[in-house]
């Protein structure tokens, strides 16, 4: 059960703070709507973002054998692979991601929100700012709020 805390935690913290990054939404990608102020941009992000948090996450199943182990997610098994935990946590990160990405995706798109995608220009710019700082946040609103990217660049 802790475990599951741990990682819905890891998982919320990881769409606040980059959810260009997130499964589902490629890192080239981001969300915008034309003409939308900074405070609305801002609290529309949160309010989805708040939405994801809370939501039942299920796990899939964890899939056959790996690394040539086929262990089964068993409290009475002894032997556990690093290989395996790895598997676990990735298949576990994943499902709880996705499922978490969709709550948010779906929040966007009820406000009017669409992706677009990011030009290589805009993708370098982006990565010479820290994610979390207003000026990363400043720079997605620009191009989020400008009617002509979300044109040009729009999914």
């Amino acid at each position: 059960m802790r475990f599951g805390l741990l990682l819905i935690g890891a998982a919320s913290a990881m769409l606040l703070a980059a959810p260009a990054a997130a499964v589902g939404k490629k890192p080239h990608q981001s969300w915008g709507k034309a003409d939308v102020s900074f405070a609305d941009y801002r609290a529309d992000s949160l309010e989805c973002s708040n939405r994801a948090y809370g939501v039942d996450v299920v796990l899939g199943p964890l899939g056959p054998a790996v690394g040539g182990n086929n262990y089964a997610l068993d409290p009475d098994v002894q032997v556990i692979t690093t290989t395996y935990i790895r598997h676990v946590q990735h298949a576990a990160n994943y499902d709880a991601v996705t499922q978490l990405q969709a709550v948010v995706d779906s929040c966007l798109v009820e406000k009017g929100y669409r992706r677009f995608e990011l030009t290589r220009q805009q993708m370098a710019t982006l990565h010479g700012l820290e994610q979390g700082t207003p000026e990363r946040q400043h720079y997605l609103h620009s191009l989020g709020s400008n009617a002509s990217v979300l044109a040009a660049q729009g999914i």
